[in-house]
């Protein structure tokens, strides 16, 4: 389970009805701001890019709750959540491969491969065995969590942005940590898919 899941954002929907922004709106604008990290850092201008690219998870994490609190939660805009923030995490991880790294490029893509990988078939799991139907409960199906979802990535893709001013080598080594925890995500959710169908 996630950490969206374990802390709860109620007392933030009280203030967040008080945004004058729509929640699409929201969605578009951490989307822009991920643009602009992710150009900010092929231009070799890393320390810039860092506060768009936290603005960038910040408003990705309260658009739903906007969308909550003002009653505006719709089937587009959970699509176009999902979609932006696939492509915002396409943009960051594929910036850093602009950044001068320690001399192991094959390393470095191989790690940034595996993040992609279970980043992409992690979310695909989930929508996959809802359209296959390998899963029909709906309240099973949205409490399908794994232990490195969405916040978790955020975080740690932030987290070696900012140790790379400070260390390219051990902001290296917390991304092969994140390789590995989001293939292990996916064999969770594969796992769980696999385990429901043989108890229908």
């Amino acid at each position: 389970m996630g950490l969206k899941k374990l802390v709860s954002t109620n007392w933030l929907e009280k203030y967040a009805k008080h945004i004058p922004l729509s929640p699409n709106a929201l969605t578009i604008l951490s989307l822009l701001f991920a643009l602009t990290g992710a150009y900010l850092i092929f231009t070799s201008n890393l320390a810039l890019s860092i506060p768009f690219i936290l603005l960038s998870f910040l408003l990705d994490g309260i658009d739903g709750i906007v969308a909550r609190a003002k009653k505006q939660v719709t089937r587009f805009g959970a699509y176009l959540d999902g979609m932006a923030d696939r492509l915002v995490e396409f943009l960051i991880l594929s910036s850093m491969i602009s950044l001068s790294w320690p001399d192991n490029t094959l390393a470095l893509y191989t790690i940034l491969s595996l993040i992609a990988f279970g980043t992409f078939l992690t979310s695909f799991a989930k929508a996959y065995a809802d359209h296959r139907k390998a899963i029909t409960n709906k309240k099973l199906l949205d409490r399908m969590g794994c232990i490195f979802e969405r916040t978790e990535r955020s975080i740690l893709i932030l987290a070696s942005l900012i140790l790379y001013l400070y260390s390219p080598l051990y902001s290296l080594y917390l991304l092969a940590l994140g390789a590995v925890l989001a293939f292990l995500s996916f064999l969770q959710r594969f796992i769980f898919v696999m385990n429901y169908s043989k108890r229908r």
